[in-house]
């Protein structure tokens, strides 16, 4: 069963488009700038069938497996099982280069803008987890919310989703008082933004991302939205990982 330790995107000038690692240790973290750097030199021709950075040992039973779309380079850090080595590569790249080609086409005026804008590629950290990780997602129901401080222990496992009807729901709660005094000092149309993205791209947004789009002084207050809201239906709530966190 393949293990994925890391997963990295990277535009093909080299710039980082999104990382996540599970375990990596700070020397793997240095394996994977040294072949950042090899991809700013040489470009995404050095990868693809029989390229010679097609595929890299990473070293503790791991190898780094890379795959080239037209405008993204991935790199996946996984471990596999000795006995199905080829079978499980063999899946994982074709995963690999179709979720490649879904962020290509999802993000392709983000991909052409010549000013690189990493904040621009914020949604994909969700696009990752459905794609690879959805049988790892534990809803939370509504009412059922822990505290707070329960929930910061882990940000990046706490991802939001619209229900079918969450678009309408917003529409109408948007002008709701409680609501209005939840966003605060936030900007309206930021949050509106925030919607328009998700919709328009089918994409979960995690608390992470939230924070780091709005703020992470402002945790508290985007928490508080996110459980108004999700109470009154408009998102499905879950927890990446399936942490138990007792309310």
């Amino acid at each position: 069963m393949v293990r994925l330790k890391a997963v990295y995107l990277i535009k093909e000038e080299g710039f980082v488009i999104y990382h996540q690692s599970f375990g990596v240790t700070e020397q793997d973290q240095d394996m994977v700038a040294s072949l950042l750097m090899a991809l700013r030199s040489f470009g995404k021709e050095a990868l693809g069938e029989g390229g010679s950075l097609s595929k890299v040992d990473f070293g503790e039973g791991a190898d780094m497996i890379l795959e080239a779309g037209n405008r993204i380079v991935a790199i996946a850090v996984v471990v596999l099982d000795k006995e199905h080595k080829e079978r499980e590569e063999y899946d994982i790249r074709k995963d690999l280069l179709k979720f490649v080609r879904k962020i290509e086409e999802k993000y392709s005026e983000e991909l052409n803008d010549p000013i690189f804008q990493k904040s621009a590629f914020s949604g994909v950290a969700t696009q990752i987890y459905q794609h690879f990780f959805r049988d790892k997602m534990s809803r939370i129901h509504q009412n059922q919310f822990a505290s707070i401080n329960e929930y910061l222990k882990y940000p990046t496992t706490l991802l939001f989703e619209i229900t079918p009807r969450g678009g309408k729901l917003y529409q109408f709660y948007r002008e709701f008082p409680k609501f209005t005094e939840l966003i605060g000092d936030i900007q309206k149309e930021e949050f509106d933004k925030l919607i328009d993205s998700m919709q328009d791209k089918n994409s979960m947004v995690s608390f992470k991302d939230c924070l780091d789009l709005f703020g992470e002084q402002k945790m508290d207050q985007i928490l508080e939205i996110f459980k108004f809201l999700t109470n009154r239906g408009m998102f499905e709530a879950y927890n990446f990982e399936r942490i138990a966190i007792e309310s």
